[in-house]
């Protein structure tokens, strides 16, 4: 316990004894009186001697006790740990408040957000006290500060305060404290005013359990109040939303969605997706604590963008705003490819003759094949052809220009599938540059190198493949049958990267050598085939066009699932060749028929390479957004809450304030609740000096004379 004024204790505790001074100094004086005989008059002074004595001790007692609660009231005690921060510090002081934001702080607990919460334990700590300079902070994915520097403009901090809301977006808590730390930055040597951070938050685990207050002022007082409900709530979310569909030759399609329980009992959950007019009832259990996938098959549509929405259907649980999640999807017709090889197509058999039967199976129906694939010469390469293509294939291509290779990486880093087949020396230097120029984006597991010449014309048989993964999964118990036959010539070798992801290698030779490398390369994938497909005897199986169809198809669902983008961070979207230049494209959001959404500011497109770029520097509103062009849709996206704010899950104050403070000196509290308990004493005891003058006040007509 500890004393606001520790001079009233000093004048209060001496005070006591003023009652028995005063009462020994007022005390009546003996007086003599003649009188015939003293035997009844010694009896009546020892009666009354005994009844004023228990009243001089009572009375006394009263009187000591009410002079000590006065003083003990006056000396304000303050019950328990003495909070950093506070108005009842002296001194001067720069103060940073940080207020959570996002989207978690919109549960309610008894129809009371925790963002109703936050704002009224802020509010106390921006009022105006002299020496005092402050500012907020609103902590999302990109924090927003009321003002450029600490100020006195407490007005503006309230308003602040009083306009913010949950956001539909995480919190980035390392640039929050970064911008925290640069206001809290002493300006000169000779600053030396206290340095305050007070953060009010739900302090969700999986925002907040990774904090680092390293980057503030080694003094900086730090006081964390949580605004979480004392109880856990229980929230039940739609996560995630896929939709597959393979367009109107294809038939119908699968629509997923991952539901998350974040409650302490199973659910029984009805879900209702609508998608473009046609609507699905998904129903399934939810286990308590954990995630799940409900599935169901789609009606066939004709190629083209999708939209609608997933909503849970009589849910009624702590956050409202995940129960809702857009859904779009795109319909194509069967995927184009595009050959680059210097083997013309006249030239039977040939390597790429032989993955142009294996892609494009009905070759029978010519103009269609010709349709679906087209063939380029990397010398005079077709551009428009190859970023309008679902997958590049490389195949015998020579010595690629540099020129090339930066046109085929700025592909895959923008989600183009690409699948090369390694058969000459020189597509070890192709492949070297290719990755050179993804810029970190592309980080294979091995590095492919020339053979030497000796082995050059050896062939190859495979030693270990991954038989659980895609395309070998689809054989079965029949794998080992299938592919113990199988004799590779050609190819490279390769040696292991320090630190590459081995499970990418998919399949591998005799030698030691990868056959088979499947890995991603920023948005896309990149696979490749090491073997000379014209000197092997895997186009003459029947299991090349099964396994080619596996290989490729993983690759080309990269990219034609759902759309969706994060609110509140960062969005940059490559538009498909199909939307052509940036002029004439006309971005409408969700609730377009909102007063003042067409004004809406949804980013910019911008012509970058061989297609547009939508650049979105901070998307706010979620909702399904589409790109259209003469009232046309050439694309759409998605905009989420992120899923993790849907788990409820709060750290405890004791975990604040051993892990978050890391060493430092921190305060902690539940915010509103315990402070109100902590300086309510002195009401008490002023309650019972005011008890003890009455009883004295009893005490003497008790005992009156």
């Amino acid at each position: 316990m500890t004393f606001l004024h520790v001079w009233a204790l000093a004048v209060g505790v001496p005070a006591v004894v003023l009652p028995v001074v005063i009462h020994l100094l007022t005390r009546p004086r003996p007086t003599r009186m003649p009188l015939s005989t003293l035997r009844f008059v010694r009896e009546a002074i020892r009666q009354r001697r005994a009844r004023h004595w228990l009243r001089d001790l009572v009375i006394l007692a009263l009187r000591a006790a009410a002079v000590l609660l006065l003083a003990l009231a006056l000396a304000r005690p303050q019950w328990g740990e003495n909070p950093l921060v506070s108005d009842l510090q002296p001194g001067d002081a720069v103060r940073v408040v940080i207020v959570d934001v996002s989207q978690s702080m919109a549960a309610a607990e008894h129809g009371i957000g925790a963002m109703e919460r936050a704002r009224s334990a802020a509010g106390e700590h921006l009022r105006y006290r002299p020496g005092l300079k402050a500012n907020l902070i609103l902590a999302g994915a990109t924090p927003q500060a009321a003002m450029e520097q600490p100020s006195t403009n407490f007005g503006a901090l309230a308003d602040a305060l009083g306009r913010a809301e949950p956001l539909p977006e995480r919190t980035d808590a390392r640039k929050t404290l970064e911008l925290a730390a640069r206001m809290l930055a002493r300006s000169s040597p000779q600053d030396q005013r206290r340095r305050e951070l007070v953060i009010v938050s739900d302090f969700q685990r999986s925002t907040w359990g990774s904090a680092d207050f390293s980057v503030l002022p080694p003094d900086t007082r730090v006081q964390l109040e949580s605004v979480a409900a004392k109880s856990p709530l229980s929230n039940l979310a739609i996560l995630r939303t896929d939709c597959r569909l393979a367009g109107s030759q294809g038939g119908s399609g699968q629509l997923a969605v991952e539901l998350g329980n974040y409650s302490p009992v199973p659910q029984r959950v009805a879900v209702e997706a609508d998608l473009d007019g046609a609507t699905y009832r998904l129903e399934g259990t939810c286990l308590a604590g954990r995630r799940t996938t409900l599935w169901t098959e789609t009606l066939p549509h004709a190629p083209g963008w999708l939209s609608g929405q997933v909503k849970l259907v009589g849910v009624d649980d702590a956050l409202a705003a995940d129960n809702v999640r857009g859904l779009v999807a795109q319909v194509r017709s069967k995927p184009a490819y595009v050959l680059i090889s210097r083997q013309p197509a006249a030239m039977r058999p040939s390597s790429s003759h032989f993955l142009e039967c294996g892609l494009v199976p009905d070759a029978q129906l010519k103009d269609q094949a010709s349709a679906r694939l087209v063939r380029t010469d990397p010398a005079s390469l077709d551009r428009p052809a190859v970023a309008a293509a679902d997958l590049i294939v490389l195949d015998h291509p020579g010595r690629l220009s540099a020129e090339t290779i930066g046109f085929l990486a700025g592909l895959s880093r923008r989600g183009r599938p690409m699948l090369y087949v390694a058969a000459e020396a020189v597509d070890a230097m192709n492949l070297r540059q290719l990755s050179d120029a993804a810029q970190g984006g592309l980080h294979m597991p091995v590095e492919f190198v020339p053979p030497p010449a000796a082995s050059a014309r050896k062939t190859r048989r495979l030693a270990s493949v991954r038989h659980e993964e895609p395309p070998f999964a689809v054989f079965g118990d029949k794998l080992a049958a299938v592919t113990g036959r199988l004799e590779f010539a050609g190819g490279l070798k390769s040696r292991r990267v320090e630190g590459g992801l081995h499970q990418e290698v998919l399949a591998t030779y005799d030698d030691g050598s990868a056959c088979l490398v499947l890995t991603a390369s920023d948005a896309g994938v990149l696979a490749v085939l090491n073997a000379d497909l014209a000197g092997s005897s895997l186009p003459k199986s029947p299991a090349f066009v099964p396994l080619l169809a596996e290989l490729v198809e993983p690759m080309l669902d990269r990219g034609r699932g759902s759309k969706s983008a994060v609110c509140g961070e960062p969005m940059v979207v490559e538009l498909p060749q199909e939307a052509g230049a940036a002029a004439g494209l006309k971005i409408v959001g969700p609730d377009a028929a909102r007063p003042g959404a067409a004004s809406e500011v949804c980013g910019e497109m911008v012509n970058e390479g061989a297609g547009v770029v939508w650049r979105w520097s901070r998307p706010t509103r979620p909702g399904v957004y589409r790109v259209e062009r003469d009232g046309r849709t050439v694309f759409a996206i998605s905009l989420e809450v992120p899923p993790e704010e849907s788990q409820l899950d709060t750290l405890p104050l004791q975990v604040l304030k051993e892990r978050l403070g890391g060493g430092r000196d921190v305060y902690v509290r539940q915010a509103g609740a315990e402070a109100e308990r902590r300086d309510d004493l002195w009401t008490w005891l002023l309650t019972g000096c005011v008890a003890a003058l009455l009883a004295q006040l009893a005490a003497l007509l008790v005992f009156r004379t």
